[in-house]
């Protein structure tokens, strides 16, 4: 490995001049916000006509890259500075502040995501996420599965008897007895339903694994739950490991490890665990780890539990933590258009109802609203100013890329008594081809009867423009396609208009589609 390793800086990213694989650091004004490895995460490049490799920033920094700040570029292998200078990304006169709305310095981690790390979090934080999976563990072991604490969560209690500082949630597993694939999901959904009945949100990743939500005074943490089987002499442990090298001694009769001072559970032989998850160098500190799945193995898991959970990388950060608190309190332009035109609608089911602004509006106004959203974070506090204000609205978790929750939705709706107004506000320009399908589908079946669905979205014309709320997943749609696409279900378009001064919010005028259509028989 080079000892004279040098790095640079520039608006597309890091760029170290040599492949040799290591982890690099690095640092804002002194704070790690990143970490990659300079063979995996880089593409060749050439600079000044020498072969380098490029590191490029993490789309979830981009928005942050404004104005200066110290850059510092550490590599660990050597403990050597390779760059370590000011640095201006613009002419802002501004520093660059990678923090959350509590000034808590911001990491990304290796889904590329930005956390606070658990070196950012005070010690309630820590003691109510100890108790939460305690708790959980106990729950699921009640349920019949050998379930002890996993991932990072172990690997922390082992090497330093605490949470890894960079880490930002905890994870359990447990090991199935089942051997086929569809019980190992009907199992995972039974425990999930333990853990709604104990009174915990939460969020489903697969058929296979799910997320249990521990809200604190610090904004909320999370504990995955991931199934571990054996299928044909392959050991799968969700989301990322498959491996012909277990035996089921290495987890029972189970064992327990120290984390903060208290006793866990944990796999008979975590060492041996703890190997089969990161390799051979597990006890070296590594915050740009990645698992390497094989593909035959990613092919398996896909068709087997996954493929039910897209796009929610920004969603579920955006609502989970302080973001959603700048999002308006008082009724959308679009809700007060919606109501105007349907003024004695009683039943009205906001699809993507976000913080609940226009479904709680549309409650105090005397309809009966049921809210549907992605991430649970959002439908919990909407639920909660429901309940508070005693109003006639309802709030429950919709993913529109799973098949099952998409046909029990409309199913339910399609019983009811009268036939709903379906209501989605800047819904569809954020769903992948997929979601939006299933989501003509819920209409498909709750509109035969009557009812309408109004609709209004972000047209192809606003793809160049400044967002308020930044850039993140959006398909920019004409309206001739989304027409096209509804009245292929058997749709009918009753109302049309696009254009600027629609949507106006601060600065932002996007240019939007609103659409009104039906799907009576």
């Amino acid at each position: 490995m080079s000892e004279h390793r040098t790095a640079a800086v520039s608006g597309d990213g890091v760029t170290v001049d040599s492949a040799d694989p290591s982890v690099i650091d690095i640092a804002f004004d002194g704070n790690r916000v990143w970490s990659f490895q300079s063979q995996r995460d880089t593409s060749r490049v050439l600079r000044v006509g020498v072969p380098h490799r490029l590191a490029p920033w993490p789309a979830s920094l981009e928005p942050y890259l404004r104005g200066s700040t110290r850059i510092t570029v550490l590599d660990r292998s050597t403990g050597r500075h390779l760059f370590d200078e000011e640095y201006a990304f613009d002419d802002s006169e501004a520093r660059v502040s990678v923090v959350d709305r509590a000034g808590r310095p911001l990491t990304v981690d290796k889904s590329g995501d930005l956390q606070c790390e658990f070196a950012q979090r005070g010690q309630a934080t820590i003691d109510s996420l100890l108790d939460a999976v305690q708790d959980v563990l106990a729950r699921l072991t009640d349920a019949g599965v050998d379930a002890f604490l996993a991932y990072g969560a172990l690997l922390g209690a082992v090497r330093e008897g605490t949470f890894i500082a960079h880490d930002s949630d905890a994870d359990v597993a447990y090991l199935s007895k089942h051997t086929t694939p569809v019980d190992v999901m009907r199992e995972s959904y039974a425990l999930e339903r333990v853990m709604i009945e104990a009174g915990y949100w939460t969020w489903r990743f697969s058929a296979g694994d799910f997320k249990v939500i521990v809200p604190d005074k610090e904004g909320g943490r999370a504990i995955d739950v991931f199934a571990g089987f054996v299928v044909e002499d392959v050991f799968y442990l969700l989301p990322e490991v498959a491996s012909e090298q277990f035996s089921r001694d290495i987890i029972a009769p189970l064992g327990t490890v120290e984390l903060h001072g208290r006793t866990i559970t944990a796999p008979a032989d975590p060492e041996a665990l703890l190997a089969i998850t990161y390799g051979p160098e597990w006890r070296v500190p590594d915050p740009s780890f990645k698992f390497e799945v094989p593909r035959w193995a990613r092919h398996r898991l896909d068709g087997w539990l996954r493929g039910n959970d897209g796009n929610h990388d920004h969603w579920w950060p955006f609502y989970f933590g302080q973001s959603q608190k700048t999002v308006p309190t008082q009724p959308s332009p679009f809700a007060q258009w919606f109501l105007e035109r349907e003024p004695t609608s009683t039943q009205i089911v906001d699809i993507g109802t976000g913080t609940g602004r226009d479904a709680l509006w549309f409650a105090r106004q005397g309809r009966d609203v049921l809210g549907l959203d992605y991430v649970p974070a959002a439908t919990e506090r909407a639920g909660i100013i429901a309940d508070d204000e005693d109003l006639p609205a309802r709030f429950k978790t919709l993913n529109l890329y799973d098949i099952r929750q998409v046909l029990g939705i409309g199913g339910e709706l399609s019983h009811r008594d009268e036939p709903p107004v379906l209501y989605g506000r800047f819904l569809i320009h954020a769903l992948r081809d997929d979601g939006r399908h299933n989501l003509w589908r819920i209409a498909n079946m709750s509109l035969r009867r009557g009812g309408k669905f109004y609709l209004e979205f972000r047209t192809g014309l606003d793809s160049d423009a400044e967002h308020e709320f930044g850039e993140h997943f959006r398909r920019y749609l004409d309206p001739e396609t989304v027409i096209a696409e509804i009245e292929a279900t058997g749709g009918h378009i009753e109302h049309c208009e696009a254009g600027h001064g629609l949507a106006v919010y601060k600065q932002e005028d996007p240019h939007v589609c609103r659409l009104v259509a039906t799907w009576k028989r």
